[in-house]
């Protein structure tokens, strides 16, 4: 996996989005943002973050419990490594070093514990969306999208409905998975059916099962409800990291309130994890921060200069990135393993 095109791939990509990153901002005036930030505010933003990353193990754990129940203190390690490997391994690959060391650390299903994961995605997608609509209801928005859409050469409707109707679409293909699993298995045989005898069929019919395994906890609306208030507090400490940091670029004295600031905030958290949450560079960098910047540029709430916002959106990721891979490390330290072992293991 370090070795392969995929890392290669995923490496390249990030280089391309980092310099399409700053050959479109004014880096001199970006450093000088930089250097006369306050980062006071750093280091209590990232205690907000670790507080929605407990958040985040506690989900997990709710999705998991009908397959075996893991301590919140065992799960939160994984959690944590987990991050770390999607912040250094392109494709978000880190899902699956997170299943294969829950199945390994655990003894259970790595195809479970991974539908498990995609549920959490689709989860955080559609909690963020509750967010652009919460802002929307608010302040104008509309012309962010035709900014977005100008940028890319993508009409806004077009634009909003790829940013939205894929996650609204796996949700409601889960629901209907999780609540007819016998139709969905037998369908998915007839399908395998036709292929050839060298085809492994056994292992495939498995993997399906386990599969649908993950899925079912979205059969009983009340989990559906449960994992929806736990998926707020998430993305609403992320907000707040976004928030702290806005303090240590100004942001507080360039907003009219601290409404509209949160507001800004919110957007930001929710547009730039949305579009970098395609599988393409590790950590999404590049792409993250050509989001956040020109969400903010473009939201009508205030005159962010696009310099400013540069740095914002650069110290905001490394905030988010970089505790996570020291935490990771240190817990893969604690149990005696690398990043290195889980990648070539699952692989």
């Amino acid at each position: 996996m370090f070795s392969g095109g995929k890392f290669w791939i995923g490496l390249g990509l990030s280089a391309l989005l980092a310099l399409l990153f700053f050959v479109t901002v004014d880096v001199g005036h970006m450093v000088a943002a930089l250097a006369d930030a306050n980062y006071l505010y750093v280091a209590p933003a990232i205690g907000l973050y670790l507080i929605g990353v407990v958040f985040r193990t506690m989900r997990w754990q709710v999705l998991l419990r009908h397959i075996k129940h893991v301590s919140n203190r065992r799960l939160f390690p994984v959690v944590v490594i987990g991050y770390m490997a999607n912040n250094l391994l392109p494709m978000r690959l880190g899902e699956v070093v997170r299943s294969y060391y829950l199945g390994e650390r655990e003894q259970v299903s790595k195809s479970s514990a991974l539908a498990t994961i995609f549920v959490e995605r689709v989860f955080d997608a559609l909690t963020l969306l509750l967010f652009v609509a919460a802002v929307a209801f608010f302040v104008p928005v509309s012309g962010v999208a035709a900014g977005f859409g100008a940028q890319w050469g993508i009409a806004p409707a077009l634009l909003a409905a790829g940013f939205s109707l894929p996650f609204v679409g796996a949700f409601v293909v889960m629901l209907l998975l999780s609540r007819w699993p016998d139709r969905t298995r037998a369908l998915a045989l007839t399908l395998l059916r036709p292929l050839p005898e060298r085809f492994p069929h056994a292992r495939a019919t498995h993997i399906i099962d386990y599969f649908l395994a993950g899925f079912a906890p979205l059969s009983n609306p009340r989990t559906v409800g449960l994992l929806f208030a736990l998926s707020v507090p998430v993305w609403a400490f992320e907000v707040g990291l976004f928030y702290l940091i806005g303090f240590s670029f100004g942001f507080h004295h360039i907003y009219d309130n601290l409404w509209h600031l949160a507001a800004a905030m919110a957007l930001v958290t929710a547009l730039a994890n949305i579009g970098s949450s395609v599988p393409s560079s590790p950590g999404g960098i590049g792409l993250f921060e050509l989001i956040a910047r020109e969400t903010l540029v473009l939201l009508p709430l205030a005159a962010v200069d696009r310099s400013l916002a540069a740095a914002f959106a650069a110290v905001s990721h490394f905030a988010l990135l970089l505790p996570m891979i020291l935490l990771g490390q240190a817990f893969l330290w604690a149990g005696n393993l690398s990043l290195r072992r889980l990648a070539r293991a699952e692989g």
